[in-house]
């Protein structure tokens, strides 16, 4: 039986899950459509389905991935695009023809079913990884496996330098199991189980940092307390730990 492994690609808001047989790349929070939001405020951009459809490209070639899996929130509009949306979806997926791409539908997806050709689920799981965007509850044989991972949160951690300035940026967030929690909600779980909370690939997305407001109303996981989102490491994203939501919050 193969057991399949989780690795960061560092510098990158993406993983790669494998086996000796099989690599995906895994990633979220796409957005595609957003940079029309953001030409109503008089920010012009254009190409970023391009750019997004090139990179993940190239982590696959990179790691030999001929498989992609898609964390939900693959456009922007919440309901059904405007025309403008759907050309970009249309590029995105035209642009990485030839790649197995499955898709956990994200809370902006509605619709999406009806746009693409690819498969639109409410989780994936693959060998010892549960995927799905982080809105909705794990299934019970989601929460049998070892890793659960999501997007959807949007997770970043802010610093300030010694002028005063303060930055945010992307991070990923690696949470145990709250046992008390999960408890009351599932009869059985994985009592080892690890949430991954990816951070968006969207480039023109970083965030709310963890450190400067409570992020738990976001994700019922953590509202709810199946994972302990306070004492969660914080991972910048290079692989640098930063510490815990509360720890950094005191900072």
């Amino acid at each position: 039986m193969s057991v399949y492994r989780l690795r960061f690609l560092y510098g990158s808001a993406a993983l790669l899950l494998h086996s000796n047989a099989d690599r995906y790349i895994v990633l979220g929070d796409l957005h595609l459509g957003l940079e029309r939001k953001l030409r109503d405020r008089g920010i012009r951009l254009y190409g970023v389905a391009e750019h997004m459809a090139k990179q993940i490209k190239k982590l696959a070639d990179d790691n030999k991935a001929d498989s992609i899996i898609l964390l939900g929130d693959i456009k922007e509009s919440i309901m059904y695009p405007d025309s403008g949306e759907k050309r970009e979806i249309n590029e995105f997926f035209a642009l990485l023809e030839g790649f197995r791409i499955r898709i956990a539908v994200g809370n902006h997806d509605g619709h999406l079913s009806e746009l693409v050709t690819v498969p639109v689920e409410d989780e994936i799981i693959i060998g010892n990884v549960a995927m799905l965007h982080g809105h909705m509850w794990p299934s019970d044989a989601a929460m049998a496996k070892d890793y659960i991972v999501v997007a959807h949160n949007h997770v970043a951690v802010s610093f300030k330098d010694e002028k005063g300035a303060v930055y945010s940026h992307k991070a990923w967030l690696v949470a145990k199991v709250d046992h008390d929690g999960a408890g009351k909600r599932y009869e059985k779980f994985n009592m080892n189980a690890k949430l991954i909370v990816m951070p968006a690939f969207n480039d023109l997305i970083t965030g709310r940092a963890v450190n400067e407001f409570e992020g738990t109303h976001i994700n019922p996981l953590f509202r709810n307390r199946i994972f302990d989102y306070e004492n969660a490491d914080i991972y910048s994203m290079d692989g640098s730990v930063l510490g815990t939501p509360s720890s950094l919050a005191k900072l």
